[in-house]
């Protein structure tokens, strides 16, 4: 659901956000909704800032209850720690106005008996923290996932950090169950665990759309710098493409030399050929499709 725009970039509700601040306003938490709603937006607002001074172009931004996701138009995967930055601009944005909220309650008494402002504080730490569990879409998966993409590549760092996520969402769950069980009940658990668990299976049809546009990219960077780092692999000609690319880190270029199961060589594709055949026949064509492109 479309909610506003501002600065070119159009800020839209989930529905589970929506749901909970529904939940809240009936009853009777108007001003707790207003300003987790307030917070969410002004966290998002920080990371789209973050990203134009990093030169990127931004989209629209998706907001959930513990924070949102946004549709960054560049080629941010290219660089996984812009990545980093980006994403840990919210959970510090978070933490500065704890910190600015703790001078004023200690300078401040008439503050400290304040439901509301004590309410903001509680808020911002728990933006702040639960943003950076490692899981995505949270800003600590991201963070995890551009620390991983120097050694695992970044389809496979976006698969490693997809199930630690789910696995996270599960032990939520049953810590909710638990609490529950013992007379605790806390409907934020149960909304965090189903968030965590279906927006991180989401993530991987985006990032699978964001990696391949990226490659796609990754030609006109190395025509307008003039020198990328190359890297060579080696494959059967028989393996899926999809495994070919689980090998690609961002940063570099690559060049797979192709080979049958004696061991024989029967010709290289750059990494350019790889993408325009998964364009065409889709990530399970074989390497051989790419290699007769030629």
């Amino acid at each position: 659901m479309k909610l506003l725009k501002l600065g070119g970039i159009t800020f839209r509700f989930h529905w589970v956000f929506l749901l909970l601040l529904f939940l809240l306003a009936f009853y009777g938490y108007l001003g707790e909704t207003l300003i987790l709603f307030s917070l969410v937006l002004a966290h998002e607002t920080v990371h789209m800032l973050i990203a134009r001074a990093h030169g990127l172009e931004v989209g629209d931004v998706e907001l959930f209850p513990f924070g949102g996701v946004a549709r960054i138009e560049d080629v941010l995967e290219l660089d996984p720690q812009v990545e980093s930055n980006v994403a840990l601009a919210g959970p510090l944005f978070n933490f500065v106005l704890v910190a600015i909220s703790m001078v004023l309650y200690a300078n401040l008494p008439g503050w400290q008996q304040n439901e509301m402002f004590l309410f903001f504080i509680r808020c911002n730490l728990v933006l702040g923290f639960f943003n950076l569990l490692p899981a995505l879409p949270l800003d600590g998966g991201r963070i995890l996932r551009a620390r991983l993409c120097g050694s695992l590549g970044f389809q496979q760092a976006t698969e490693l950090a997809i199930r630690i996520s789910q696995i996270m969402a599960s032990l939520l769950l049953l810590l909710g169950f638990y609490l529950f069980y013992t007379g605790h009940f806390h409907l934020t658990l149960f909304v965090a665990a189903f968030f965590l668990y279906f927006a991180a299976a989401k993530e991987r049809t985006v990032a699978m759309y964001s990696f391949i546009r990226s490659l796609g990219r990754k030609k006109k960077i190395l025509y307008e710098q003039g020198v990328m780092p190359l890297t060579t692999l080696m494959a059967l000609d028989e393996a899926p493409l999809k495994d070919v690319l689980r090998r690609f880190a961002m940063k570099k270029y690559h060049r797979i030399v192709v080979v049958n199961k004696d061991g024989r060589v029967l010709g290289e594709v750059m990494e350019s050929d790889v993408v325009d055949t998964i364009v065409n026949k889709g990530i399970f064509a074989s390497v051989t499709t790419a290699l007769r492109k030629k």
